[in-house]
């Protein structure tokens, strides 16, 4: 027996071969995304293969049972528009235009199987498409504007399905085999369908890392947030108790910034805190956490320090720092930081609303910045008090 090619049956086996793939990549994505529109999407291909092995087995009509899927499916198709696109109330009168139109298509399927005559086949065709576009704009078109770009992709596997099932269903497009009908609309519905999914998962995964990050990171400089700060300085006090030294904190406020933006414009304020955080970052070890944690403030916990010299010599690199000016990114522009450290022997964080008040204590010496130190940068505390220097290097701040 010659095996002899059939065009048609070859095209269709391409055909039944991508959507397999779409059916494939839809579950993989899907399953790592979390994205359920995506196994919505394999869900609907997988029931329409159901529903014409089915019909095929139970003795309904090829035709038949490929007409009802010509109908349903854009049906469930426009569903899932009205899903993504729907309004952001989605109040009673939606719900009744969605109820309305499944119910609608319903009985132009049941009227198909009973009439089969050209006057039907006209009725349910142009039935089908009047139902179907004026839900979608009843449901969909208020959302549009505001919809991420995928929507085009969306669209156009939702009109190339619909156009499809209509040219089979009135008759203007003759089936070539068994099942073309079917498989010429899925493929013109699912590729595009399945584009448009996985960008708008892509940008709502962005999005959520974006806030997540935003969280985590000062959005600006780079540095760690507040919270992130808190995370850390809790348990490096309570790692102070059982250690003869233990590290400190460092708040540091740029003193001169106000002028700074009165010289150089309102434009380089952020030029200035990127800068800021720059040379803080350059100060400070791997193994430092350094955060903004206000407008003009920074804040360092150290972990590895020995002992007071330590700690008096990390502060005095942290004030020249913000003196050095052989800066790319803003050259010849000192900044004059105040730094105040402590010791982390205070007492013990319970939770985070114990760390912010203590932090909270030493920020306000900022505003009430001692007498005795009108000319220096530095203010030192240990165990909760004030002390002087040890650091050499550090006296002349």
């Amino acid at each position: 027996m010659n095996p002899v090619f059939n065009p048609d049956v070859f095209v269709l086996g391409i055909a039944a071969g991508v959507l397999g793939l779409v059916f494939l990549f839809s579950l993989i994505i899907a399953y790592a995304y979390d994205e359920v529109t995506l196994f919505a999407l394999g869900g609907y291909l997988l029931a329409a293969t159901l529903v014409l092995v089915v019909g095929r087995q139970t003795g309904f009509g090829i035709e038949t049972v490929e007409n009802a899927v010509l109908m349903l499916g854009p049906a469930l198709v426009g569903v899932l528009h009205a899903w993504l696109l729907r309004k952001r109330q989605f109040g009673p009168a939606g719900k009744a235009v969605m109820g309305a139109a499944v119910i609608a298509v319903l009985s132009l399927v049941a009227f198909r199987m009973m009439d089969s005559s050209p006057m039907a086949m006209l009725a349910t065709t142009w039935g089908l498409g009047a139902v179907q576009t004026l839900a979608w704009l009843y449901l969909c078109w208020s959302a549009w504007r505001i919809s991420g770009p995928w929507k085009w992709w969306l669209l156009l596997g939702h009109v190339g399905g619909l156009v499809v099932a209509m040219l089979f269903l009135s008759g203007w497009a003759d089936a070539k085999a068994n099942y073309w009908s079917v498989s010429m609309m899925l493929l013109l519905q699912l590729p595009p369908t399945y584009l448009a999914l996985v960008w708008r998962s892509r940008l709502l995964n962005e999005s959520r890392l974006r806030g997540a990050a935003a969280r985590v990171t000062d959005p600006l400089t780079g540095l760690a947030s507040l919270a992130v700060l808190l995370d850390r300085l809790r348990p490096a006090v309570t790692r102070a108790q059982q250690m003869p030294h233990g590290g400190a904190l460092y708040l540091i406020e740029i003193q001169n910034l106000t002028g700074l933006t009165q010289e150089l414009g309102g434009d380089a304020k952020e030029k200035i805190l990127l800068e800021a955080a720059n040379r803080i970052r350059r100060a400070v070890s791997d193994s430092d956490t350094a955060a903004r944690i206000g407008e003009q403030l920074f804040a360092v916990v150290a972990q590895d320090l020995q002992d007071n010299a330590q700690v008096d010599s990390l502060a005095t690199k942290l004030v020249v720092s913000g003196l050095r000016i052989e800066s790319t990114f803003l050259p010849g522009v000192a900044l004059q930081f105040r730094v105040i450290a402590s010791d982390l022997k205070g007492p013990v964080l319970p939770n985070v609303a114990a760390a912010q008040h203590w932090m909270r204590g030493l920020i306000s010496h900022f505003a009430a910045w001692p007498d005795t130190h009108r000319s220096r940068s530095i203010l030192l505390f240990s165990a909760g008090q004030v002390r002087r220097p040890q650091a050499v290097t550090a006296s002349q701040f």
